[in-house]
């Protein structure tokens, strides 16, 4: 992990390493897409609005998520589940594509990347909820180290077209200041996600450049 650097996406090499990532993880060794460019009519309409966090290896795009926050243009994950509730409590982002290279996967980069994707959604969005739409377990359920972070499902489990033969899915959403009070809890101290991404979240929080006001006022 020393040798492992994160930024978010500024340039145009760096939107073409996403591409890179996105052929090597979703087309080369999933099987899920035929091809990179696959995308461009559903998760991608909203890049105008969206943030990408990419992790080099050296010179080397090794991982990445993308961060969309809330906007005239809606949510992804409003394909699928209504929002609207959330949306009207307060300011919503989802993140999206999290992927890291087979040959470095297990190495904590792909939890960095959520780790650094949640703390910026904090500062530089406001967010006070984060959706993600993941791949389910077996049974259909949300995967444990979702859940242990506090991820609930919003929904029962779908199958997503956009992706050829891929487990179901389920649209799940963090409520960020109840993860945080959990984490300061007697249990919460010892559990190493919580700890991991909120132990130090009111100082982070306390960094964001958006006002107090709910994302349904957009």
């Amino acid at each position: 992990m020393s040798s492992v650097t994160f930024r978010v996406a500024q340039s145009q090499a760096d939107r073409d390493a996403v591409l890179r990532l996105r052929d090597a993880v979703y087309v080369q060794d999933q099987g899920r897409l035929s091809d990179a460019a696959d995308t461009a009519d559903t998760f991608d309409r909203f890049d105008a609005h969206a943030d990408y966090i990419v992790a080099y290896q050296g010179a080397e795009a090794v991982g990445t998520v993308k961060i969309v926050p809330d906007s005239v243009a809606g949510l992804p994950c409003e394909d699928v589940v209504d929002v609207a509730g959330l949306r009207a409590a307060g300011r919503l982002v989802e993140f999206g594509h999290l992927m890291t290279l087979p040959q470095v996967r297990h190495r904590e980069i792909g939890m960095s990347l959520m780790r650094r994707g949640l703390v910026h959604s904090v500062t530089k969005h406001g967010a006070t909820h984060v959706l993600g739409d993941f791949f389910a377990e077996a049974g259909g359920g949300l995967r444990s180290f979702y859940t242990e972070i506090g991820f609930v499902a919003l929904h029962e489990p779908y199958r997503d077209v956009r992706f050829r033969e891929a487990p179901l899915s389920l649209v799940a959403v963090l409520d960020l200041a109840g993860a945080a009070a959990r984490a300061r809890t007697e249990a919460g101290r010892g559990n190493r996600l919580l700890q991991y991404f909120f132990h130090d979240y009111d100082d982070y929080a306390k960094g964001s450049r958006v006002a107090d006001t709910p994302s349904g006022a957009r």
